[in-house]
């Protein structure tokens, strides 16, 4: 029974070491950390683009602990192995796209971000739509029946945020004549540029690079994302991870930040990316099948607005941080075809019903714990007999 029990013991223990000695390996006073990046560019680019700053953190960590720190890069193919590789503990810290982070996220609750990339002073950069130099497209509606280039199926601007715009525009996967997902932006901009997709979406670094280099691209759209946050796997030792966090905040070499296109590092965590996580959460609506009977009878019922006299304005201002109405409110409104006259004689009437729909999230609490307000200005201009009398606006 001893035997048994110390030989429980003995593999109890053993598990144990071996828990101890991850990734992070502290072995002869070294402390070894893996660093993980899915190839959104060539090897050999991403390679360039991210030695100088884990050399730097090497050094801000070897001083910080008071032991040397040597850092691996780890390039996983794609976006999906990437995740892979932080969520199972191959790697130690990571620098996802959003869209990445938050599947991260999703898969392993435990998984933390360290900072967010800094970005002339903000969180915030851009993704492009960009078409051949010599398209005669001009605007995003223009690409309904088009051919589209995505970029990997799990990026932020390569496929969410892109789609969503499309969304926005009207124009569902069913819409264009083809699509495809090319995996990296570099990818999708030459495949613009040689003429073999009518538009592609990519990251706004990589447009200017590629322009810079000669190939026939322009921007059709621009739209917002959040920088990239650099993520640290569950488990990692506590006094690790404060080190490489404020390594990663004092990061200021001017070589090494324009080596990332970026100015630094700031605070961040979770809810930075609740507005991707809204547009992955939808994203199901852009590949929704369209009904195509109700669209034309819609379309029948909805009156010409340019020759309705007096015009009917409505004008929306929402105090709201994270809701674009312009997409969220629906507003229709329909006019009776022939004019009503009162039995006793008086002027005629004309009737028109104003429908608006409200979105749902107009009703639930802010996090700043501020209301939502909604003005909506209803205008009604003076005729030539209101101009005799009593004006006839309202507000």
């Amino acid at each position: 029974m001893f035997l048994v029990s110390a030989f429980r013991t003995s593999l109890l223990l053993a598990g144990i070491l071996v828990s101890i000695v991850s990734s992070a390996a502290i072995a002869e006073g070294t402390v070894r950390l893996n660093f993980g990046v899915y190839s959104s560019n060539k090897p050999s680019a991403m390679v360039k683009v991210y030695r100088p700053i884990l050399r730097e953190l090497e050094e801000n960590m070897t001083r910080r602990l008071g032991q040397e720190v040597d850092i691996r890069m780890q390039i996983a193919k794609d976006y999906d192995q990437g995740i892979s590789h932080l969520i199972n503990g191959r790697v130690d810290f990571s620098a996802f796209g959003p869209a990445s982070y938050l599947e991260a996220k999703r898969m392993n609750k435990d998984i933390s971000i360290l900072a967010i990339e800094n970005v002339n002073n903000s969180k915030v950069v851009y993704g492009i739509i960009a078409v051949n130099q010599h398209s005669p497209i001009s605007d995003i509606k223009e690409l309904r029946g088009k051919s589209f280039a995505f970029g990997d199926e799990g990026s932020t601007i390569g496929r969410f945020l892109s789609q969503l715009e499309l969304e926005q525009a009207g124009i569902r996967a069913g819409d264009l004549n083809r699509y495809e997902y090319l995996g990296r932006h570099d990818k999708v901009g030459t495949a613009v540029g040689a003429g073999s997709f009518d538009a592609g979406a990519l990251n706004e670094k990589t447009f200017k690079k590629l322009v810079e280099a000669g190939e026939p691209i322009r921007e059709l759209v621009r739209f917002p994302n959040v920088t990239k946050p650099w993520i640290a796997r569950s488990g990692l030792d506590p006094k690790i991870l404060v080190a490489l966090r404020e390594s990663l905040l004092e990061v200021n070499d001017k070589k090494t930040l324009a080596a990332l296109k970026i100015d630094g590092f700031l605070d961040g965590d979770d809810s930075d990316y609740k507005v991707i996580r809204k547009a992955m959460g939808n994203n199901q609506a852009f590949f929704a099948e369209r009904d195509d009977e109700a669209i034309h009878n819609a379309a029948l019922a909805r009156p010409d607005m340019s020759k309705i006299e007096p015009a009917l304005h409505a004008a929306i201002d929402v105090n709201s941080q994270d809701i674009d109405m312009s997409n969220l409110v629906n507003i229709t409104h329909t006019t009776n075809s022939t004019l009503i006259t009162h039995a006793n004689g008086g002027p005629d009437d004309h009737f028109v019903t104003l429908n608006i729909s409200l979105p749902r999230t107009l009703f639930e609490p802010r996090d700043d714990k501020q209301a939502h307000r909604v003005v909506i200005n209803l205008t009604i201009p003076e005729t030539e007999a209101d101009s005799t009398s009593n004006p006839a606006n309202g507000h």
